[in-house]
């Protein structure tokens, strides 16, 4: 471990012990935290002068995500995958088959690498100002895929199946009527009958493909449930294949942020209070609360707009679960308000 000058630090450094304000009180970031741009510019406007650095054998062999990308470079890096990934669908699509190698190649060559760049799932949030459909939400669900898998200590060739897995999981519903996926209102019981058909439907496209069973699983169970509330079989628990858990929360977590036709994006915040609230029995709770921890060390620095239109920052947030829209944040004048004693919260 060695202690580091705030001037020196770069993204992807891991924190080795916890950085606490002058005051004491507010922890800036734990121990563990994977530094971003964002949270390194934080620590310098807080004038802490250096912290502690973990540079163990084992983080710098596997732990640290060492791909910096700027947002302008990994932007053109993602609409570069999203056009091949597009014209591999609609061959799919148009010819009932495609190319599984080319697919492949998207994933080894592209995705992994979009996947471990400093920044990854703020310059993705960026993204969905740009475009919505399908296809973005199957490049998104890869990517957070990566994301989620490294972090679940998914590495090599099984974390490139784990992506792959993500990039096609809703291969099905390319034939699922337009109407009914893009229907603003409610489905109807028919309705929604004929969407759950897509995740058996994309299996059956791929069961004769060259493809690791368990990128099939995937697939197939993206939507099973801990509590066998899912489809189409209701799984419960260890019956589920362990890359489809990962992928039902990639998936869950890209949807509800994501602008759709029949409900409003919710900001990041939103969305890890309601993964911890109402989707923590559902989903494997391993990696639920793998994704939730780290989102939590990840937003950490972030500027936000807050309810009342004012700008800040992330300090920290609070131990209660549930409370992701009511961190400790820094207004521009350098005031500290603490969202869960006044009726503000975080807006965007």
């Amino acid at each position: 471990m060695n202690l580091i000058f705030t001037k020196d630090l770069v993204p992807g450094m891991c924190v080795g012990e916890d950085v606490i304000a002058e005051d004491g009180f507010i922890k800036l970031l734990p121990q563990g935290a994977i530094l971003t741009q964002v949270q390194i510019n934080s620590l310098r406007n807080w004038e802490i002068p250096s912290i502690y650095i973990d540079d163990t054998s084992e983080w710098t062999e596997g732990k640290a995500i060492a791909i910096h990308m700027t947002k302008k470079e990994f932007i053109h890096g993602y609409r570069e995958t999203f056009d091949k990934v597009v014209h591999a669908f609609r061959r799919i699509k148009k010819f009932r088959e495609g190319s599984i190698a080319e697919m492949q190649e998207l994933v080894d060559q592209n995705i992994i690498l979009l996947s471990e760049t400093i920044g990854v799932l703020e310059h993705l949030q960026d993204i969905r100002c740009y475009s919505e459909n399908t296809f973005n939400h199957s490049l998104n669900v890869a990517i957070i895929a990566g994301v989620l898998g490294k972090w679940c200590n998914y590495e090599g060739r099984e974390l490139k199946n784990l992506i792959l897995a993500g990039l096609l999981h809703d291969i099905g519903k390319l034939f699922i009527p337009l109407p009914i996926l893009n229907k603003p209102g409610l489905l109807s019981e028919e309705e929604f009958a004929i969407i759950k058909q897509h995740p058996q439907a994309g299996y059956q496209v791929l069961k004769d493909a060259t493809i690791p069973e368990g990128v099939k699983l995937g697939i197939w169970q993206h939507h099973e449930r801990m509590d066998g509330s899912g489809y189409p079989m209701g799984l419960v628990g260890d019956e589920i294949y362990a890359g489809a858990k990962i992928i039902a929360i990639a998936d869950v977590y890209d949807a509800v942020t994501s602008e759709r036709v029949y409900h409003c994006k919710m900001t990041p915040f939103e969305a890890l209070d309601m993964l911890a609230d109402k989707m923590f029995e559902r989903l494997e709770p391993v990696a639920c609360l793998t994704f939730i921890s780290n989102m939590k060390n990840y937003l950490t620095g972030s500027s936000v707009v807050l309810s009342n239109g004012q700008k800040a920052k992330i300090i920290a947030f609070n131990a209660r679960t549930g409370y992701f829209t009511k961190p400790v944040v820094c207004l521009q004048n350098g005031k500290l308000i603490d969202l869960q004693k006044t009726d503000i919260w975080i807006a965007g």
